[in-house]
Formats: structure tokens, sequence, C-alpha cells
């Protein structure tokens, strides 16, 4: 074989372990999440509508409270 075959083999396999570990890590984040998130299944339609009001409530007393804050020098707030 080649020296430059060689090399392109180890290259390939080398990229084949590396994208299989992200994968696999992926594959944990993914399980993680729906783990994570089943309760959500459970809510029924009127609980549901109820967090995402409260949600909204929520965000738009967050960004009340940003604009409400005063100009720090160099623009951040």
């Amino acid at each position: 074989m080649t020296s430059r075959l060689r090399d392109g083999v180890v290259e390939m396999w080398d990229r084949h372990v590396r994208y299989r570990e992200l994968y696999r890590q992926l594959d944990q984040v993914r399980a993680g999440l729906k783990a994570r998130m089943a309760w959500l299944d459970d809510l029924t339609e009127e609980e549901a509508a109820e967090m995402l009001r409260g949600l909204s409530e929520c965000m738009d007393a967050i960004e009340t409270a940003s604009s409400d804050a005063p100009e720090r020098p160099g623009g951040a707030r």
C-alpha cells in the first residue's frame, strides 16, 4: 500500500471514529432532553395554555425592566 493511500485510509478512519463519538454524545444529549421534557406530554391543553400565558407575562416584565434600566457608559445596559 502506498504511503499516500495509507494516510488517506488512516484519515478516513480517524474521521469515522471522531464522528461516531460526536453522534454518541448527540444521542446522549437527545435522551437527556427527552427525559427532562417528558412531563410536558402529561400537561392538559389548559395547563399548557396557562404556562404559556405565564411565560409571556414573565418575558414582558423582563423587557420592561430592561428598558427601564439606566444606560451604562459604553452603550451597555
